[in-house]
């Protein structure tokens, strides 16, 4: 029984010491998409939704790259897709800031992707008003490379699983340096840690309680956390 406790208590010290303690002061240049840091989370419809628009800076928007029809299918995973890029941005005013998940960026479509992607942005400045997010950041690299600005995703905060990833994560802001990381708000207390100095992105999914209301309005607060992507129907940050 002592030997448990040991090597519990040893444990949680290790433990401790590695979730406390930075892994990396790497740094990049601040973003600067808008002046608001609340946007709209899944914004895929601008039709239906056409009233929601003025409430908001900044919209995330999902994507799937269509090889057969050489389009982007505005849509996530499963739903049928209504509009495709082109059409989806021709919706907004041009001061309007984009957060563009591609889900199924991979090597197959990483070239003819980024084609369309920066011949839809030749027009109205749109380059300077989105940025790209992905799990797959070597791949993401090569729009970085060619101008655009891209978003590191990032998995969860897991509390063995991180022990790992978040060395891998380490290697590939170094090598990449993406503009920001992208996380759900629920694992910021983990990689603010790891990395203090960073630019983060993040997601807070289905919180629209008002004290999930107060959460978000004190996590805007931390100059580093520079988005939220939230599911109220209006800009919590402007508006009581």
């Amino acid at each position: 029984m002592k030997k448990v406790i040991n090597f519990i208590l040893i444990f949680t010290i290790i433990y401790s010491l590695f979730y406390f303690s930075p892994l990396s002061y790497i740094s990049v240049e601040k973003s600067n998409f808008c002046n608001n840091k609340v946007w709209k989370h899944r914004f895929l419809d601008p039709i239906s939704n056409f009233n929601l628009m003025n409430n908001f800076n900044g919209f995330e928007v999902d994507v799937f790259y269509n090889h057969n029809k050489n389009i982007f299918e505005v849509k996530h995973h499963g739903k049928k897709s209504n509009l495709n890029l082109s059409e989806y941005f021709s919706f907004f005013e041009n001061d309007k800031f984009f957060w563009i998940d591609f889900k199924n960026l991979n090597e197959s479509n990483l070239i003819e992707s980024y084609k369309k992607l920066n011949d839809i942005c030749k027009n109205n400045n749109l380059k300077q008003r989105i940025f790209i997010e992905s799990k797959n950041i070597e791949y993401l690299n090569f729009f970085q490379q060619n101008g655009f600005l891209i978003s590191y995703w990032v998995p969860n905060y897991h509390f063995f699983g991180s022990l790992i990833s978040s060395f891998q994560v380490q290697k590939n802001l170094k090598e990449y340096k993406p503009a920001a990381i992208s996380c759900d708000i629920n694992s910021l207390h983990f990689y603010l840690k790891k990395f203090p100095n960073y630019n983060f992105f993040c997601w807070a999914n289905e919180m629209t309680s008002e004290k999930d209301k107060r959460r978000i309005r004190k996590f805007a607060e931390n100059d580093n956390i520079q988005i939220i992507l939230t599911d109220f129907k209006y800009n919590i940050l402007t508006n009581p």
